[in-house]
């Protein structure tokens, strides 16, 4: 197989998408390429079965060694005690993180200590410090928020990732993997890295909480519910509006189908409407959008008034006190020798990868 032809690998974990041509990474992890910008792997014939965990162990340890990108993935947190579970817990944790040559966002290292005294971390310092942060129903484990907030100054702010175990509170051993973080002040922007919605939502918030949290040691315990803490901070982040075809007054629109609310911003006012799903998709799809509104929304009654942010560009209620969305910085240094230490130092153990 030429460098030309591409290998598509859907079914493989932490593959990254890569054009050998131009070296841009696309979203989706549909192409793998080795280094050389040829294939890194035969071709794969693609089935409607589940591929077994050795074959899923196998793809993984192959990208992890040959790809120039690997994505993050999420998997089952290490159960061990003691010494053996921080050797553990680090190596899986390189093994779940993303990978990618030349410049990259920068890792949470596993010897960012401040006496640099000898131990069992990759380059023979002292391990970085975890802590584990324990709530009602959730238990967190990373490296110590203190430890977090001196990395941060250290780069001078820039964004970078952190290896997180998430455990509930029936004692389980939980998920592990990664959540990418920005510091802006006294607020982060924190989000999951390969992992589902759900998981992602779960691990960020708790993760954001404690890192805002002047007393991140009892943070957890005094958050009633994480998952309504997320549906608040959903709110205040407000609504991001999609561009219709060209109209004389209307910029954007937006739906709710649960609250089956219309967003509409006209003229650099915004406005919220009760309508249907079908309302917004001909509103949507029209070539004469102002003519839709016209016929089924103008003069509808209980339309209320919005307000927008002029740094992110959504639309939110008066009465929210607005957040912007997590927002993080491209990455600009090169990946160094830790990076190199860490990608081959990382272990694939037995636990499927969460989707």
């Amino acid at each position: 197989m030429t460098a030309a032809t591409t290998t598509r690998l859907k079914d493989v974990p932490g593959a990254g998408n890569i054009d050998p041509t131009t070296g841009r990474t696309r979203s989706g992890g549909e192409y793998y390429f080795s280094r050389d910008g040829g294939a890194a792997a035969p071709q794969v014939e693609l089935t409607t079965e589940a591929p077994s965990l050795t074959s899923l162990i196998s793809s993984r340890k192959d990208a992890l060694e040959h790809a120039s990108f690997v994505t993050a993935q999420s998997t089952a947190a290490a159960g061990k005690q003691g010494d053996a579970n921080r050797e553990d817990w680090w190596r899986r944790s390189f093994g779940n993180a993303e990978w990618r040559d030349g410049v990259a966002h920068p890792k949470m290292p596993d010897d960012f200590t401040p006496s640099k005294t000898s131990g069992t971390s990759l380059t023979g310092s002292r391990r970085t410090s975890r802590r584990w942060y324990k709530g009602q129903d959730i238990a967190v484990r990373m490296p110590s928020v203190s430890a977090i907030k001196r990395y941060s100054a250290s780069i001078d702010g820039a964004t970078f990732d952190v290896p997180v175990q998430v455990a509930n509170a029936a004692g389980d051993d939980g998920i592990q993997g990664w959540v990418r973080v920005t510091q802006h002040g006294e607020q982060w922007s924190v989000n999951g890295l390969g992992m589902n919605a759900k998981d992602s939502a779960g691990m960020s918030e708790a993760v954001r909480a404690l890192l805002e949290s002047r007393t991140p040691t009892v943070a957890l315990s005094t958050v009633e519910n994480l998952r309504d803490q997320y549906r608040a901070r959903v709110r205040a982040e407000g609504t991001q509006l999609e561009t219709v075809a060209s109209s004389g007054f209307i910029d954007g629109v937006a739906f709710d189908a649960k609250a089956e609310t219309l967003t509409l911003s006209m003229n650099g006012r915004h406005y919220a409407y009760p309508a249907t799903e079908e309302t917004y998709q001909a509103l949507k799809n029209s070539r004469s959008p102002g003519k839709v509104f016209n016929t089924l929304i103008k003069g509808k009654p209980a339309a209320r008034r919005l307000a927008g942010c002029d740094s992110c560009g959504r639309i939110y209620a008066p009465r929210v006190q607005h957040r912007c969305p997590a927002r993080h910085n491209a990455p600009k240094e090169q990946a160094g020798m830790w990076d190199r230490l860490a990608r081959r130092g990382a272990w694939v153990r037995d636990g499927r990868p969460r989707k």
